[in-house]
């Protein structure tokens, strides 16, 4: 629905509160329950824009409100029965509090998160400057396109590699052999990558393989790979995209210096054995 569409829709129900002093209007009332403006708002938000625009009708606006008045019919309905006072309710109730609590828990953790970190950039402490940029694009000037294999052992990684050094298809066998789900589906592709964004493992040997060139086995704490470079790419310091990457990924190592600096202050403890 366009903002025009709203703003008329919105304006008899605006004049209505204004007149009788309510912040919230009430549109019907069922029982001791009541719909307001605001419920009804909130309700059609819900709903299809198609459906929307024909609530702006008389007879549309009146027929979602008959709907809004069946459900709390319902709802009044339920509350004057047995069903709050069983043992069953009850305990469904219980668990969606538990369920809203870490649902607020969590959202406010990771809301804590996102603005410390602003705060971070904001006093310059992970924000990269135009001039580290641009010394990192000089350094690192490629962005490279690789394929992978991931295998769980090195006998296994150096008989795919044995195949695929053979003229085995890469993709078919990536998707066929690879333990890594994220991209065999895509033939072991990952996307471009920028030096930094490579495992460290497998940095040095993929930006000095030459283009078409099976790389590996090659160990990493994943398991072992078997690479193969698709394509190599310059980057320049103009390009907007190319500057807006180096820039997330130097900020992303920043942040991993500060953090390793806060870990002094919060020890790490891996208690469970099987992660060990």
């Amino acid at each position: 629905m366009g903002a025009m569409k709203k703003a008329l829709f919105l304006a008899p129900f605006l004049l209505l509160a204004s007149c009788r002093g309510e912040k919230d209007p009430v549109l019907a009332r069922v029982g001791k329950l009541k719909i307001t403006q605001s419920e009804f708002q909130r309700k059609l938000g819900e709903v299809s824009a198609g459906y929307q625009d024909y609530v702006l009708t008389p007879s549309g606006r009146r027929q979602f409100l008959d709907v809004l008045v069946r459900e709390k019919l319902v709802l009044a309905a339920a509350q004057q029965s047995d069903v709050p006072r069983s043992a069953d309710f009850r305990a469904r109730l219980e668990q969606l509090r538990r369920d809203e609590e870490d649902r607020v828990r969590e959202g406010g953790e990771a809301m804590l998160t996102m603005m410390w970190i602003a705060d971070l950039r904001k006093r310059g402490a992970i924000r990269p400057s135009d001039d580290e940029v641009r010394a990192y694009i000089n350094k690192y000037p490629s962005e490279v396109e690789i394929r992978h294999v991931l295998l769980s052992s090195s006998e296994k990684a150096e008989a795919v590699a044995k195949r695929l050094r053979s003229g085995a298809n890469f993709a078919k066998v990536a998707e066929k052999e690879s333990l890594d789900a994220a991209t065999a589906a895509a033939g072991g592709r990952f996307p471009a990558l920028l030096y930094g964004e490579v495992l460290p493992e497998l940095e040095e040997v993929v930006f000095r393989m030459r283009v078409g060139e099976i790389g590996g086995p090659l160990k990493s704490k994943f398991g072992y790979h078997v690479l193969r470079k698709d394509a190599e790419r310059k980057i320049s310091y103009d390009n907007d995209e190319a500057r807006e990457r180096v820039a997330r990924l130097i900020e992303k190592q920043k942040l991993d210096r500060h953090l390793q600096q806060v870990q002094e202050k919060f020890p790490v403890e891996v208690v469970d054995e099987q992660f060990k």
